[in-house]
């Protein structure tokens, strides 16, 4: 394919849906871009290509194109062979594997009615289950495609998988932020005002409280159904390549959105978040508990090992709350930047996909925070062994009755030959 300067720029077309001018850009979803679609950045070759991430899509110089053949496009859109990809590859498979094994593993707990640690804590319970259900579909939705788009460029998973993935991603990190803020004040008020408590969440408004969360994270993230879409890029007669563009009317729009989802989905839970648990931390940890010291030995212990469970607890949100800022906050800062800047520097677009891992991969890391600060690895254990107790006893019984069939089995074919021994001797050959 040798296409002159002239031919290239005459042939570069996009659809009517994506006006492309100096004034008015489009920008490719969260989670993926192209690197055919940098705003004017020369083209580097394959291997030092920059990754997959947020860019701003406009028609490319026709120089840094030029030449272009079959094998150098293919090297440009499959990128399999990069070291940057097979880091990320390794990273997604692990982050895939740790999430949706502790995940479920999270939900069989929090569910089981065998697990008496939790049963004082119901509510606290019914959210954690709504917590592990978000990063659930995040791990099992949102990490596959990722991944495959940054190893294969070209979007190839249909218009409704444009729209659902980032809306999937969008509206599990809102229900995930907005479920520990109900979290951290269902704490608060357990410690404070107990009796008040009970009243309060009971487990109708529990449920209606997660109805609420999810209405409100649909609310927030429904915008981005609507701009995520499928295009189709054209270099020349014989290549087109689709991909998966989020495309706004207008740049300040775009910018407007980013900071709305920035201050309402982590600004101000993290701080909401952050400040009830220093509130309940201080309640917990102050010198109110001395006075219990004076009561009857028993009523002291019942009130030690309480004030032991309600510690975990507090340590475990405010763990969720400090991992969920860690991980989010260089996607929000990676995404400012590129949205501020009309030519993002190549560091940056390269870095942007594992600061994107690193969101997901928040999915990933929530069970361990359940399991090693909030103790539940120990109703992990008794989920365990009676799985391990069930498992065993269907295969004893099996064995036994193996064991009979077999036994049986030996004994009607000794006594066949017995008796065919018996008719050789009375009946002898005729000769």
């Amino acid at each position: 394919m040798n296409l002159t300067q002239d031919q290239l720029q005459s042939q570069v077309s996009f659809p009517p849906l994506l006006p492309v001018d100096n004034v008015t850009q489009s920008r490719l979803n969260e989670s993926f871009y192209n690197p055919l679609l940098y705003p004017n950045l020369p083209l580097p070759p394959p291997s030092r290509l920059p990754h997959p991430s947020l860019s701003s899509s406009s028609s490319l110089p026709p120089s840094s194109l030029l030449p272009l053949d079959d094998s150098e496009l293919a090297s440009l859109i499959w990128r399999v062979h990069e070291p940057t990809t097979v880091a990320l590859t390794i990273l997604y498979c692990l982050s895939f594997l740790v999430g949706f094994v502790g995940n479920i593993m999270s939900i069989k707990v929090l569910t089981s009615r065998h697990s008496e640690r939790l049963a004082a804590v119901s509510a606290t319970r019914c959210l954690l289950v709504n917590l592990a259900v978000c990063d659930l579909a995040v791990v099992c939705m949102c990490m596959p495609i990722t991944l495959g788009n940054q190893i294969y460029a070209v979007w190839v998973y249909g218009d409704f998988l444009c729209r659902a993935v980032p809306f999937t991603q969008a509206i599990s990190v809102s229900a995930s932020v907005l479920t520990l803020t109900v979290i951290s004040v269902n704490r608060y008020y357990s410690v404070r005002c107990p009796l008040r408590a009970r009243s309060l969440f009971t487990r109708r408004r529990i449920m209606v409280t997660v109805a609420v969360v999810w209405v409100v994270s649909l609310a927030i993230c429904s915008p981005l159904v609507f701009m995520n879409r499928r295009n189709e890029i054209f270099l020349g007669a014989s290549f087109v390549i689709p991909v998966c563009q989020e495309v706004w009317p207008g740049p300040r729009l775009k910018q407007g959105y980013t900071v709305l989802l920035f201050v309402a989905l982590y600004c101000i839970p993290v701080t909401f978040n952050l400040t009830i648990g220093f509130l309940t931390g201080r309640r917990l940890w102050g010198d109110r508990n001395r006075r219990f010291m004076e009561l009857d030995p028993r009523s002291r212990a019942l009130h030690v090992s309480r004030l032991k469970t309600r510690k975990k607890i507090a340590k475990m949100v405010v763990a969720l709350v400090m991992l969920f800022a860690v991980s989010w906050l260089p996607l929000y800062l990676a995404d400012f930047w590129i949205d501020r800047v009309p030519h993002p520097p190549p560091w940056l677009m390269q870095t942007r996909p594992f600061a994107q891992w690193l969101g997901l991969t928040n999915s990933s890391l929530n069970p361990i925070c359940y399991c090693f600060i909030g103790d539940l690895h120990r109703g992990a254990k008794v989920f365990r062994t009676h799985y391990h107790r069930r498992i065993a006893a269907l295969f004893s019984s099996s064995f036994a009755e193996a064991s009979t069939a077999m036994t049986r089995f030996r004994h009607r074919g000794e006594y066949s030959r017995g008796c065919g021994g018996c008719i050789h001797r009375n009946h002898p050959k005729v000769v």
